[in-house]
């Protein structure tokens, strides 16, 4: 149970420290009545913000009082830009103040909050889709009102810090109606330059005198360009639409300036010691290299470099000596070769001619063998026509017999005719079709 004992300091700090850390309490804009308006001669504002039901306690310190411009006075109504907080001691409400401005801009911040919502909706104001601001940009186009001190801020920071980038200024209106829209035409017309990256900036002033600034076309423009775009407009506590939407938001113009380059006396300092490092690793690897190249340096194979080529010379001559002796046993065995190539062409010879006389006389005698076998056969052929023609039943019909065919099938006997077909009867010289009348059969 005692662990959930809280001391009375410890719950103050702890919801102090809430309130401190939660994002919608911070910067919140409040409406009311000023009441109990002391100015210490610090600078510090102490009083106390009221509507017809509630109070609570303010403090605003002196470097945002001396902001503010017109001095608070009992009974004014206001609108308050302030953080939300606990003043521990007593266990007290507290708002931290950063700005006040008259309650008759109540309509603008209430166009402000409502086009913030809008936008943020729509995932204008995502880090997602920011671009990233180059590190050393050569070409800077500065947008900002002409002859401002502002201005002037940018350019002595950009040429203090990076000299050798290229700055070129295109001057605009920065307040009133025609601000807006002119801003918009300047920065089309720029993105399409190629330039490295876009300064927005202007001085500070009140929320009427910043309120192109918060014009929803122009933020649609800058979140759509290709160029990258830094935004400083007005002091550190002046929030603007641009602001959102830009790729980075600065606090103040020379703050813009001081995020668009790098200062040259840092970047000089870093390569002096990226020079260094270098050198002392260029050493380093020099001393090694020296460690592990000085043992070699005494070999003999550098002391004495004929050593490199005296073995290869000795077995160069070794092998020119093989192979003189390999060309000259290759030369004899070529001889040989020759002499058993011109005996074999002549046994060749020899042996083709008497092939080619056996083959001669092989043939003739084949000839004859074939005729006698040849004169044999046409004998037992002549033989054999002729006992088929003298058993041939052709050369019955020409002796005077018929052949009687009835259906295709010869007929032997009367029982085989059919008194209903046709007798094809074939002659020697013919063949006669006659139609049965009557069978006689042979009685001996």
């Amino acid at each position: 149970m005692t662990n959930n004992i809280w001391s009375v300091s410890s719950l103050l700090q702890f919801i102090k420290m809430k309130l401190d850390n939660e994002p919608y309490l911070q910067s919140l804009w409040l409406k009311g009545e000023i009441s109990n308006f002391t100015a210490h001669r610090s600078g510090h504002w102490y009083f106390t913000i009221k509507d017809e039901s509630s109070r609570v306690s303010c403090i605003m310190f002196s470097t945002n009082a001396l902001k503010v411009g017109f001095m608070p006075k009992e009974g004014d109504k206001v609108l308050l830009k302030a953080n939300v907080s606990l003043y521990p001691i007593q266990g007290q409400l507290q708002l931290y103040v950063l700005a006040i401005e008259h309650d008759g801009v109540g309509d603008l911040y209430l166009k402000f909050e409502q086009l913030k919502k809008k936008l943020f909706a729509e995932g204008l104001f995502d880090e997602s889709r920011k671009k990233k601001i180059p590190i050393y940009p050569n070409r800077i186009a500065v947008v900002s009102g002409k002859e401002t001190a502002a201005l002037q801020d940018i350019l002595t920071t950009l040429k203090k810090r990076w000299p050798i980038a290229n700055v070129e200024c295109f001057y605009t209106f920065v307040q009133g109606q025609q601000a807006a829209p002119q801003l918009i035409e300047m920065l089309t017309k720029i993105d399409n330059e190629n330039y490295d990256v876009i300064l927005l900036a202007r001085g500070g002033g009140s929320i009427e005198d910043l309120w192109a600034f918060n014009d929803e076309k122009l933020a649609r423009t800058i979140a759509s360009l290709h160029t990258p775009i830094i935004t400083g407009v007005g002091h550190e506590t002046d929030i603007t639409i641009v602001d959102y939407v830009s790729d980075l938001r600065a606090p103040t113009p020379t703050a813009a300036a001081q995020a668009a380059v790098r200062d040259q006396l840092e970047v000089q300092n870093e390569l002096r010691q990226i020079k260094n490092r270098l050198e002392l690793l260029m050493k380093s690897s020099l001393t090694r290299a020296r460690l592990r190249y000085n043992p070699l340096a005494s070999a003999s194979i550098f002391t004495n470099p004929e050593l490199l080529w005296q073995d290869a010379a000795v077995a160069l001559t070794f092998q020119t000596q093989r192979l003189s002796a390999s060309t000259s046993f290759l030369q004899i065995r070529k001889n040989e070769l020759n002499r058993m190539g011109a005996k074999l062409q002549q046994i060749s010879v020899l042996r083709l001619n008497q092939a080619s006389a056996r083959h001669a006389d092989n043939g003739q005698k084949l000839r004859n063998a074939i005729q006698v076998t040849l004169n044999k056969s046409q004998y037992k052929m002549m033989n054999s026509i002729n006992l088929l023609q003298a058993y041939s039943p052709l050369a019955v019909l020409q002796r005077g017999y018929s052949l009687t065919y009835q259906n295709e099938r010869i007929v032997k006997g009367i029982e085989e005719v059919s008194m209903d077909e046709p007798l094809r009867i074939r002659l020697n010289n013919g063949i006669i079709i006659s139609q049965p009348l009557k069978k006689e059969k042979n009685h001996e």
